[in-house]
């Protein structure tokens, strides 16, 4: 997986958050379809996300 920046992963982050509020607050007007779409946009945008504060704190700490 290619390595994302500081930047790039704080606005991967920030578009997960306002997925999940979209979730939260429309629920009733998403179909399934709608539903696995974001789930699996979801996941890509929080593993990238995940994957970098884990990378971050070996390069810093080496755990």
């Amino acid at each position: 997986m290619k390595e994302i920046t500081l930047h790039e992963a704080a606005e991967r982050a920030h578009q997960t958050e306002i997925i999940c509020r979209l979730l939260e607050v429309y629920p009733d007007k998403l179909n399934d379809d709608d539903i696995s779409a974001l789930a699996g946009f979801l996941a890509k945008l929080s593993g990238s996300v995940a994957l970098w504060l884990i990378d971050e704190r070996v390069e810093r700490y080496g755990e």
